[in-house]
């Protein structure tokens, strides 16, 4: 995890809606984190629309910009699963063609698509089963005024069979994984009541930012499509435990940057 990963993973773990240079200098101490590089990876996080700052007098203070609410919503979406009792059978197809010379713009579509749970059906057309919640429109606006890209919505002449969509999001590898980090989970959530607060909030942090990591991998597929045993919604409960016991264990420590604010 680096130090940008982990300064969006400690305030989206909290509720303050900003956060003052002394609050996530303490917030990152466990994890050894300079004064300088945090000040670093601040600027950074600000010129990429991450953060963005305010000022009270000398003092700078940190909440999200635009783009962090997209990731921080995109991400939490991940976490609640989607109910497809209602689906008519249709799909999103993203169709694109970039020119050779523009090789850097296909691989910005593509990890877009990817970051958004679309799948390669054939070169230059991706696509996912369209569930209203999503408002796909609205979440590919950006890529879709490149000019490069086209937003279709299609139905299926003939259904996709689960072995199909199976190999289509690698789903049986994905499941791997999901099974692998539930045994991390598990390993971890023992330790817990043993650790500091401080090292609490770093298990809690580098758990976390393995799990959620791994649990962005889900699809969020129709179920029929799904493999047998299936960990998506499994670790999708886990984490959430985990991730309530760790913030108890840790409250003493994080805690203080709410007294901090009491006390003004």
């Amino acid at each position: 995890m680096n130090v940008s990963d982990l300064v969006f993973g400690l305030m989206a773990s909290q509720s303050k809606q900003e956060y003052s240079f002394e609050d996530l200098r303490w917030l990152t101490a466990p994890f050894q984190v300079t004064e300088a590089t945090l000040r670093t990876n601040l600027s950074r996080m600000t010129a990429n629309g991450v953060i963005q700052t305010s000022h009270q007098g000398r003092m700078a203070f940190y909440s999200f910009g635009d783009k962090g609410q997209r990731i921080r919503s995109n991400v939490a979406h991940g976490f609640v699963a989607l109910d497809w009792s209602g689906w008519d059978g249709t799909y999103w197809g993203v169709i694109f063609s970039v020119p050779d010379t523009h090789g850097e713009e296909r691989h910005y579509i593509r990890k877009k698509l990817t970051k958004y749970r679309f799948a390669l059906l054939n070169p230059g057309f991706w696509i996912r089963p369209c569930h209203p919640s999503e408002s796909i429109p609205q979440t590919l606006h950006t890529l879709l005024s490149s000019g490069y890209c086209r937003l279709i919505r299609f139905s299926n002449h003939s259904e996709f069979t689960a072995e199909q969509m199976i190999r289509m999001w690698n789903l049986r590898a994905v499941n791997r994984q999901f099974i692998k980090v539930l045994a991390l989970i598990e390993e971890s959530e023992k330790k817990l009541p043993f650790l500091s607060a401080d090292q609490a909030l770093a298990e809690r942090m580098n758990v976390g930012n393995t799990a959620i990591q791994t649990i962005f991998n889900d699809p969020m597929l129709p179920p029929q499509f799904l493999p047998q045993n299936w960990q998506g919604d499994h670790i999708r409960k886990q984490y959430r435990r985990f991730d309530s016991l760790a913030a108890a264990c840790s409250k003493p420590y994080w805690e203080k940057i709410y007294q901090k604010e009491d006390t003004k």
